[in-house]
């Protein structure tokens, strides 16, 4: 995996970086968008894991804002007001002020970690904010500096003024929120705001918390004071500008929020975010983003630099900005009173958290932090289904009572879809369907697993979890009840859910193919991570002995040699994958082309799709060159190219020929396998772009067919695409 060392060499904190922070420098070539009446778009800007956001929303291009995420703040008009000879000037906001008027030419860029709008007077002088929310990649949750750069809960404002005009002139500048400030230590009282202050530092109530606040303050240079006027409260600026001289502002805007931001009810203990292990206060925050400030910058803008500088379209890297803020702003990172760590991505508004099915897309972001899939994989174990649990009817839903897991006892243990409603409340539990997801959850973990031992070279870890893949992939294998090596019972229903045939069909040759996949990584690791040492036998009757893990047993020097038995289950898996090989062979030379299912009782079994090769995802990003995964996608490829082609439309590529839902990430998913496996280079995102370039939910994550757009209400799985980027990585060359 050389593409990674030299990404992580490139990326991380060095002695390369530069004494001191430039204005932050957003690339000029990506795509822009107007701010008018009539746009809609919205984006999320969040720090990573604390939900704290500054969105930009489409209602008036106000902000939103708030220490507990887009679910819980409320809309706060952002004022960023020039005044020159005595006219006022603005960026679009909740409300205008009184005698101002909006810049002219209001256009909006961003990148990964960034993002900025710009504006003119009829003077010729031109504004430019831009909100940076630090990023830089970290390796595991030791690397303490790179955690910090990436948590800390507040964003960096850096506001321009050039003078474009012939003339030299005078400029006020204000800063400020559509609230009024309140005192650092009670919510309750007003703070007020006298004529002559120097006030360097505003708090306001965050609605979040009864005591939790937010923070504008003043970086450099300092600001003239405060001022609370026409419901705006924040800072003011006083200077003069030569002609094509510019003037540059940096502030800070924070947040501090230590309350419970959950319950964990398998722990029975509340959860608070992680940074609140490094800042005990709103006031340590600021202390720390003010002493940070330079290296942060730096680190934030060679981390941009490297995504949004790589060979990509412009729709490819307009596409991969959007869903990297998307996936910022579905990240909890939370820890408990022991310090024990949890990491959870939500769907959206689902409120499903860190569903292994989303996590196959959205884990290829753990490129830039291992330790967030690493954690994932840890808590999914708690959610094995072993046992039989009835489930009441529920008359609100019309459900009647079922056996969840019922088939568990006979076909083995299986990961839960929504992680079994713990700690979290789903609003779509009490499926309907037995085991949640079954087979491809199953999968997923071990793909999900492979990924992460590839990307971190973690082999304790991974070895720990051997004997779970064990039980797993076992499981999977026991529904296959015909022979054939795909499962045909208890397989649940697949992450498809809006497209029949692939959702519900048995011998379905996507979950077959998701099966092979997995079979093949697995064995891989149980080669490679078995204990080789040579077996070393000791006397129980040794004078410190004792039996279990007594002292003497420890040190007696004992390594459990079981090289033997992991080849003995990795040629297990190998010969259930080379089954399912020789299945979907069968199959391509009885149809001519692989089906969706290859149980023809099955009323739309006989469609094509080109996401059949899903399995292929994670491994060929890891670089896997498992002989069995080559062999897969060489059967798959002679059927990919017709199949693209019959599943083409004007709004996306549906995922089976016969049906018409599209989802984007996973026509995204389609194209990176495409075009590592197949040797086929295709492109989603201009598809994306054309229908979340003007939406008020970016990012939609696709169409149920041409005119029902699917709402994702900014769905994370889309940093699939961050696929794209890794593929045109220069070492792998």
């Amino acid at each position: 995996m050389n593409f990674l060392n030299i990404f992580f060499s490139a990326l991380l904190l060095g002695s390369a970086l530069t004494p001191r922070a430039q204005s932050f420098k957003v690339d000029q070539n990506l795509i822009s968008t107007p701010i008018t009446d009539s746009t809609n778009f919205s984006l999320l800007n969040s720090r990573l894991g604390s939900r704290f956001t500054f969105s930009l929303f489409n209602q008036n291009q106000s902000m939103q804002s708030g220490s507990l995420g887009f679910d819980m703040d409320e809309q706060v008009g952002l004022l960023i007001g020039l005044t020159v000879k005595d006219k006022n000037y603005c960026f679009r906001t909740t409300r205008l002020p009184r005698n101002t008027s909006y810049l002219k030419n209001q256009m909006l860029r961003f990148g990964a970690a960034s993002m900025e709008i710009t504006g003119e007077t009829p003077e010729g002088i031109k504004v430019i904010f831009t909100l940076i929310s630090s990023f830089t990649a970290s390796k595991d949750l030791n690397d303490t500096a790179a955690i910090k750069t990436q948590i800390f809960p507040g964003f960096y404002m850096q506001i321009r003024v050039a003078n474009e005009s012939q003339i030299n002139i005078d400029c006020k500048l204000k800063v400020a929120l559509a609230k009024t400030p309140v005192k650092s230590f009670n919510f309750m009282n007003l703070e007020p705001i006298k004529p002559e202050n120097t006030e360097q530092i505003l708090f306001f109530k965050d609605n979040a918390h009864l005591n939790s606040k937010l923070a504008l303050a003043a970086l450099k240079p300092a600001a003239k004071g405060a001022f609370n006027e026409d419901g705006f409260g924040g800072l003011v600026y006083e200077f003069s500008l030569a002609q094509h001289a510019t003037k540059e502002i940096s502030q800070i805007y924070a947040t501090h929020n230590d309350s419970t931001v959950i319950e964990d009810k398998r722990i029975n203990l509340p959860l608070k975010f992680y940074y609140t292990k490094y800042w005990k206060n709103i006031g340590a925050v600021i202390k720390y983003a003010q002493e940070s400030y330079e290296q942060n910058i730096n680190l934030t803008q060679k981390f941009e630099d490297s995504l949004m500088g790589r060979d990509l379209t412009r729709e490819e890297k307009w596409a991969l900005a959007l869903t990297f803020h998307t996936d910022l702003a579905n990240t909890f990172f939370l820890t408990d009173k022991h310090n024990e760590p949890s990491f959870y991505v939500s769907e959206g508004r689902f409120k499903h958290l860190s569903t292994v099915d989303v996590a196959h897309e959205t884990e290829v972001n753990a490129i830039f932090s291992p330790w967030r899939l690493k954690l994932q994989l840890n808590q999914w174990t708690n959610y094995i289904a072993k046992k039989e649990v009835h489930i009441p009817a529920n008359a609100t839903q019309n459900k009647p009572g079922y056996q969840q897991g019922m088939t568990a006892a006979e076909y083995g243990p299986y990961l839960y879809h929504d992680v079994g409603d713990l700690p979290f409340i789903s609003e779509t539990a009490n499926y309907n369907y037995g085991p949640h997801m079954a087979v491809e959850e199953n999968t997923s973990f071990v793909l999900l697993l492979y990924w992460y031992w590839k990307i971190s070279k973690d082999d304790v870890f991974v070895k720990s979890m051997l004997g779970t893949i064990d039980v797993l992939l076992q499981s999977v294998i026991n529904r296959d009840t015909n022979g054939n090596g795909i499962a045909d019972k208890a397989y649940g229903w697949t992450t498809y859910d809006a497209n029949e045939a692939l959702k519900l069909s048995p011998d379905n040759t996507f979950l077959g193919a998701k099966q092979l996949s997995a079979y093949a990584v697995a064995a891989e690791m149980f080669r490679a991570l078995s204990n080789k040492e040579k077996h070393t036998s000791f006397d129980d009757s040794k004078k410190g002995v004792v039996d279990g893990e007594g002292t003497g047993y420890k040190n007696s020097g004992v390594a459990v040699n079981n090289e033997a038995l992991r080849n003995k289950q990795a040629l297990h898996f190998e010969n259930h994958a080379r089954l399912i090989l020789s299945t979907l062979k069968k199959a391509q030379k009885k149809y001519g082309f692989i089906p969706v299912s290859l149980d023809e009782s099955f009323p739309k079994w006989k469609q094509r799709s080109v996401v059949i090769g899903e399995g292929l995802f994670l491994p060929g990003l890891a670089g896997s060159k498992s002989p069995l995964l080559y062999q897969l996608s060489t059967i798959l490829k002679k059927d990919y190219a017709t199949t693209y082609q019959q599943s083409i439309t004007d709004y996306g590529i549906k995922l089976t020929t016969g049906e018409g839902t599209t989802w984007f990430s996973k026509t995204i998913v389609a194209d990176a396998i495409a075009s590592q496996w197949y040797g086929i280079n295709h492109s989603s995102a201009p598809y994306i772009y054309n229908w979340n370039k003007n939406s008020p939910y970016a990012y939609n994550d696709g169409l149920l067919n041409k005119g029902e757009v699917w709402i994702g209400y900014w769905y994370p799985r889309g940093i699939s695409i961050l696929s794209y980027w890794l593929l045109k990585d220069p070492s792998r060359k």
